[in-house]
Order: C-alpha cells, then structure tokens, then sequence
C-alpha cells in the first residue's frame, strides 16, 4: 500500500512538472507581446485601487475559513496539493518555490491579460475561470473563494475596461505571491 502511495505521488510530480513546463512555454510563445503588458499595466494603474479589496478578500478566506474548509473532504479535494503556477517544487518549501518566481511573474505578466479579455465577458465565464484553477492543483474551496474576486474583476472590466481589470488582477497576484513567499519564510 505505501509502495502504491509513493508511485502516485512522483507520478502526481510528473504531471506537475509537465504542465508547468507547457504553461512556462505558452508564456514563453508572447515574448513578443512582454512590452505592450508592461505598457498596459503601467498606463491602468487606476486598477491597483481595487488591489486592496482583492487581496482583503483573500486574506480574510486565509484567515478565518481555509483551516475550516480543509477539514471538509469534498472541498478539501484537489488534484496536487499545491499550486503547480509554483513551480514544480510548491511542496518543497521556500527554497523550492524561489527559484521559479521569476518565471511565475513572468506567466501571470501574459496569463493574467488574457483571463481578464476572456473570462470577463460574462457571468458564467467568471465562475468558470474561478473552477479552471482546479487544474493548477488547487482544492476546491480555493475555487470557490475566487468566485468574489473574480467578480470584482468583472466589475472592473465592465466598468473601465479590460486593461484595468488586467491591473488589478496582476496587482492581486503580485500580493498573493508575496504572500506566500513570506509564509514560506516563516514555516
């Protein structure tokens, strides 16, 4: 039986490790289109004002309701454990996620400007982009307090426009990743 545990779990890190690397790549693919993000993002900086309600959001679902939500076996379910945007090594520590921060930041630079132009349009593609993040590896619970934030994001996008929904959900990232890197630090 723990032989069986041990085969699925480096076979889970596998899988991990090879939809990073495809996720790494689709970035990898927009090279060309780095500098018109970082354009985008520094001219809607009006989208960082909705950073702090984001991040309140998720601080308070960290605080007050993931201890409770994991004990719950259906929401605790999640295919990895972890989150693979990570890296491969999200299960390893602070010294397994650092050496791939700079390549996340770099993914969220692309990925988080094409979740916004296509998960905005309408209600079900916000609940449906809160439940794509299943297949980061994340659990269920997790998904389901995306559901608000991603909704603000809708706010934002009907409100002023693609461009500052894509900056507040970047700014929001940049928080989370901070985030857990310092909760890293201080295991």
């Amino acid at each position: 039986m723990l032989n069986n545990a041990c085969i699925l779990f480096h076979l889970l890190n596998e899988i991990a490790i090879a939809y990073y690397v495809i996720i790494a790549a689709s970035s990898v693919i927009l090279v060309k289109e780095t500098k018109e993000r970082v354009l985008q993002l520094l001219s809607n900086v009006k989208g960082l004002k909705f950073v702090p309600i984001t991040a309140a959001i998720l601080v308070v679902y960290a605080i007050f309701f993931q201890q409770y939500l994991n004990a719950i076996p259906i929401l605790n379910w999640g295919w990895l454990g972890y989150n693979v945007a990570l890296g491969p090594y999200g299960d390893q520590g602070f010294l397994g996620v650092l050496p791939f921060v700079p390549i996340l930041i770099y993914m969220l630079l692309h990925l988080n400007y094409y979740e916004e132009l296509y998960f905005r349009k309408n209600k079900k593609l916000v609940v449906l982009w809160a439940f794509l993040h299943l297949t980061m590896g994340v659990q269920l619970h997790v998904a389901l307090a995306l559901l608000p934030v991603g909704f603000i994001y809708k706010y934002i996008y009907d409100k002023y426009g693609v461009n500052n929904a894509y900056c507040a959900h970047f700014g929001t990232n940049i928080f989370i990743v901070s985030a857990m890197l310092a909760a890293y630090l201080v295991e």
